[in-house]
């Protein structure tokens, strides 16, 4: 998933690193042990579709319980310090210069997260 920096490369963006915590709390799963109903459901529709879909809920308008509007729960994003590329053309655009600057926004992206997880109960939590 290097797409974003063939593009960068080609505009001569700027590539700016952005984490966020608390977005994994906005919305709950239902349970789906092995063996469930829904699990089950879940099976037949990645073998179908080829890819995983969560059974997830919210809140609801009016009441709490359940709907599709995201919990209240805080969302807190960091941005980090911009890696400008330059603008080459198309064709000059390989493969080793696209994994030069995608390795750069991924380390700036693991600082970023390194700096901040603490604030958030995260201290032991690694990104790969």
């Amino acid at each position: 998933r290097k797409g974003f920096v063939k593009i960068g490369l080609a505009n001569g963006a700027s590539l700016v690193p952005v984490f966020s915590f608390g977005e994994n709390d906005l919305f709950d799963q239902v349970p789906n042990p092995q063996g469930s109903k829904i699990r089950k459901i879940q099976i037949k529709i990645h073998k179908r579709l080829g890819y995983a879909t969560p059974f997830f809920r919210g809140r609801g308008i009016f009441q709490y319980a359940v709907g599709f509007l995201p919990n209240r729960h805080a969302i807190d994003t960091y941005v980090g310090e911009p890696i400008h590329l330059p603008k080459l053309p198309r064709d000059k655009i390989t493969p080793e210069i696209v994994d030069k600057y995608h390795g750069e926004y991924m380390e700036a992206l693991k600082r970023l997260f390194d700096t901040h997880k603490g604030k958030h109960g995260n201290a032991d939590a690694t990104i790969k």
